[in-house]
């Protein structure tokens, strides 16, 4: 069994995604007693927020569930935002880890670079998986996966403006902040079947100003996009880096 975290774990789903998007990794946290509790938080098509199971504790796990799953990276930062500044002021959270995957680690991102929101928590750890940060739709889901060319620093050729944003907003990052980039290959070196590996890497150049930056590509056949989160070995490198 394990040892509980010493602060809530936030989880943030994707394009589309929903209750089951993280429901086998809440789980398994639960099983293995690394987190408590499970805390589900909703926001309506509306943006009304809602907590269900307010006994909110230091290691609970907080899966947050956008009703209307396929906004935009922007309106789902503002959300985010509502939700972390809410936990703070009625539930005296003080330092989140988040875990996200896809569409919702960018909109996560864009929260701490983009929106001057005062009296967040402190984020101490991310996870990000199969996050698409330099494509033009992060969120469209298609059978075509955008061909991201990096230079040889590892910086997108073409730059969307959201792109652009977050890489000037990167300065409002905590330099202390430690961000763990997990990576799908399931195709031979391209993509994770909806995201290229060049626009998850693109992550690096984002993020200079930071102490700690760590990058996984799993290069697994079987774990495609939407089972990055329900695969073990993944599991275990995540609570390796929330452990130490």
């Amino acid at each position: 069994m394990g040892k509980g975290l010493n602060e809530p774990i936030v989880f943030v789903h994707g394009y589309a995604g929903g209750f089951w998007s993280f429901f086998s990794m809440i789980h398994k946290l639960k099983k293995r007693r690394f987190i408590s509790n499970r805390i589900i938080i909703t926001v309506s098509h509306k943006g009304i927020i809602k907590i269900r199971n307010k006994k909110i504790a230091k290691d609970s796990g907080i899966q947050i569930i956008f009703r209307n799953d396929k906004q935009s990276v922007e309106q789902q930062a503002i959300w985010l935002g509502e939700i972390f500044s809410k936990l703070k002021a009625d539930y005296s959270i003080k330092q989140l880890d988040i875990i996200a995957h896809s569409m919702g680690a960018v909109s996560a991102l864009y929260l701490l670079t983009n929106l001057k929101i005062k009296n967040l928590p402190k984020i101490k750890k991310m996870v990000m998986l199969g996050a698409p940060f330099a494509d033009v739709e992060p969120g469209a889901d298609s059978a075509r996966v955008e061909n991201i060319q990096l230079s040889g620093e590892g910086i997108p050729l073409r730059q969307t403006n959201r792109y652009k944003l977050l890489k000037k907003g990167s300065k409002n990052l905590d330099d202390d902040i430690e961000i763990f980039n997990i990576i799908g290959d399931s195709d031979s070196g391209f993509s994770d079947g909806k995201v290229s590996i060049s626009s998850a890497k693109s992550l690096r150049y984002l993020l200079e100003n930071i102490g700690y930056y760590r990058e996984k590509i799993v290069r697994n056949r079987k774990v495609n996009h939407r089972r990055l989160h329900e695969d073990n070995n993944i599991f275990k490198q995540i609570i390796d880096f929330l452990l130490n």
